[in-house]
């Protein structure tokens, strides 16, 4: 079979080629889907040759955890970086529910095909999915002040994660399944996410179950 329709039969770098068939797999997975994306519908968007593919990459799951990695790297350097600059643990969790729907805006698409991948057990993104929600945990825990003297259950943290990844692919769901993702959609679910966090964190009082403490 002759080279891709788009390659110029220039050798890339590696750096090169990286970045063009990463982004001609965002395009192709946004909008074929995992199961009907390919490796000739990459080699056809990213423009590279088959054998510059094969060099970096061994197959098409290979080329979507790279993407979903290099995209769940940015949320978690995010997240690091609103810990640095807040004090108040109520602000550190407004600016990562933040981060998540903004990113969730933006790539929409993308977001909603790799995160629905990511939710298959038998998906190799699953590990991944579980490896980023530990380490928000562990930010967030870093962070947390105590609650009568006692450190707050971590599970709590991740509750929270788990709920703000919920609320937001349905958000995604509803809105074509990412493809329109409107500014009203995202001000919806982070009125709701903000109300469910620091209810979560402040509540207190007469009916509200008490913060449940880290037992190790």
């Amino acid at each position: 079979m002759g080279r891709p329709r788009n390659a110029t039969g220039i050798q890339l770098g590696e750096r090169m080629a990286r970045s063009l068939i990463l982004q001609g797999a965002a395009f192709v997975l946004a909008e074929h889907g995992v199961r009907a994306a390919s490796v000739e519908l990459l080699l056809e968007a990213s423009g590279v040759s088959r054998r510059t593919f094969y060099r970096l990459y061994q197959n098409k799951e290979d080329v979507m955890m790279a993407l979903y990695r290099f995209g769940t790297d940015g949320l978690i350097a995010a997240f690091e970086l609103a810990i640095r600059e807040e004090t108040e643990p109520l602000r550190v969790l407004e600016r990562c529910i933040d981060v998540h729907l903004r990113n969730a805006q933006q790539l929409g698409r993308i977001v909603y095909v790799l995160g629905g991948e990511a939710l298959r057990l038998e998906s190799p993104l699953h590990a991944r999915r579980l490896e980023v929600q530990k380490a928000v945990v562990a930010l967030m825990v870093q962070n947390a002040p105590t609650h009568a003297g006692k450190p707050i259950d971590p599970l709590l943290f991740r509750g929270i994660i788990v709920a703000v990844e919920g609320v937001t692919r349905i958000m995604l769901q509803q809105c074509d399944e990412g493809r329109r993702v409107t500014d009203d959609a995202v001000e919806r679910v982070r009125v709701v996410l903000r109300r469910m966090a620091s209810a979560a964190i402040a509540g207190d009082g007469p009916g509200v179950t008490a913060m449940p403490a880290d037992t190790g």
